[in-house]
């Protein structure tokens, strides 16, 4: 039966999702700052992808699962080439669409349930 997480996890992931709360109320309360705002939640936006992309990979190597190795790597492709050649809004768009892929692949596939 698996341990429930450690409360710094659950509370450090917490904190990890302030960023994105935090730019859109930036933009609210300072518009003439919002191309920063946007800049800097791009920026950890693609560092969060990064983080539970390159995550996958030992889980994969531990449990001796490939294709978790190749997903992994497609998607973070999709991600440095999105980051790299769409404007701002595009990349953010791209995101959020990734981050919604990684939630839908950690909750459906039997290898990312101990995590």
């Amino acid at each position: 039966m698996a341990q429930p997480l450690p409360r710094h996890a659950t509370a450090l992931a917490c904190c990890g999702l302030l960023p994105y709360a935090a730019a859109p109320l930036s933009c609210l309360l300072w518009p003439e700052h919002r191309q920063l705002a946007a800049q800097w939640l791009a920026a950890y936006s693609f560092g969060i992808a990064c983080f539970l992309l390159g995550a996958w990979w030992g889980l994969a190597l531990i449990r001796r699962c490939p294709a978790a190795l190749y997903f992994s790597n497609g998607l973070f492709i999709l991600a440095f080439f999105g980051r790299a050649l769409l404007p701002t809004a595009g990349w953010l768009a791209l995101a959020a669409l990734l981050m919604i892929a990684i939630w839908w692949v950690e909750g459906s596939y039997r290898l990312f349930r101990p995590q």
